[in-house]
């Protein structure tokens, strides 16, 4: 009996599923979710400010797919000592407009990276890096800068 009692305790810790785990570890390991934002002003003209503010903050629009609701954009591609290391940021924009005059923008970075050593490319979604912040100022001072000229 006291053989079977551990594989028991074990048996009903995998049934317990992810809810026994803490909040901290579901967090840490869970998918990451994006950073989400509300801006005054219409679909086209949110989008064609993020593709400023993008352009300002000196990465790349690399994706727009012809749609003004997603856009992908990249920094520039960061060498290291060794050969074939690099490093890069890619972000991911979703924008939404609410039919209220304003449209949410749903932002994830992803971290790049391209090991030679490690055995080729790897991505690695961030929960805090401080580009949100700074894309979401200069998006936010694009569309004052047009409210006020527009005026």
């Amino acid at each position: 009996m006291r053989l079977i009692f551990p594989f028991f305790l074990l048996f009903g810790l995998l049934l317990s599923g992810c809810e026994s785990m803490p909040a901290g570890v579901r967090e840490r390991f869970g998918p990451v979710p994006p950073k989400v934002r509300a801006f005054d002003g219409d679909l086209r003209t949110v989008c064609s400010a993020a593709q400023l503010a993008f352009k300002q903050l000196d990465f790349a629009v690399t994706d727009s797919s012809g749609a003004p609701s997603r856009l992908e954009a990249s920094s520039r591609i960061n060498p290291r000592d060794s050969l074939g290391d690099s490093r890069q940021l890619v972000v991911n924009l979703h924008l939404r407009e609410d039919g209220k005059g304003r449209t949410e923008v749903e932002m994830l970075i992803s971290r790049q990276v391209e090991n030679a050593s490690l055995g080729g490319p790897s991505a690695q979604d961030l929960r805090e890096h401080g580009f949100y912040d700074q894309f979401f100022t200069t998006l936010q001072q694009l569309l004052q800068e047009r409210a006020g000229g527009s005026r």
